[in-house]
């Protein structure tokens, strides 16, 4: 059977856990007037912080395991203890896969890299043709003033 929380210690909980809030969440849950109501929000808060750990630690040891088995399967051909071909070859196609990201990468940045040179080259072009036109105008009252 659960345990009602006295207001006392409903108070003392939020109170504690408040700070692990963001600034919204804080704000809502010290706008709100009731007691059990706040309760209730910091609870949910403070379970969606969890939830969102739980991930990131999953995402975590996940890169671990993926890098783990690059190293292991690097260090197995380096020291030719592979001999079964399926494994070789079922690593080898993994890396594979992580040599075509790695170039597709390298394609994207370039073109990125060359539209933004090209963008720059067309503004640098278009200050320079107002200010040749400016230029060009100042000239041509001075060609008038003197002759």
């Amino acid at each position: 059977m659960s345990k009602k929380l006295a207001s006392e210690d409903k108070r003392k909980i939020i109170d504690t856990s408040i700070v692990k809030l963001t600034d919204g969440q804080k704000k809502i849950v010290l706008e709100t007037s009731n007691l059990d109501a706040q309760y209730i929000k910091v609870r949910r808060y403070l379970r969606l912080l969890s939830d969102k750990h739980k991930q990131e630690k999953q995402l975590l040891l996940d890169l671990a395991t993926k890098y783990r088995t690059i190293l292991d399967g690097l260090d197995c051909i380096d020291n030719r203890l592979w001999t079964d071909e399926k494994e070789i070859k079922s690593f080898s196609d993994m890396l594979e896969g992580y040599c075509d990201k790695c170039v597709k990468l390298v394609e994207d940045n370039n073109r990125k890299h060359l539209e933004r040179l090209k963008l720059q080259r067309e503004q640098l072009k278009k200050k320079y043709e107002t200010e040749q036109a400016q230029l060009d105008k100042e000239i041509a009252e001075f060609e008038k003033m003197m002759g």
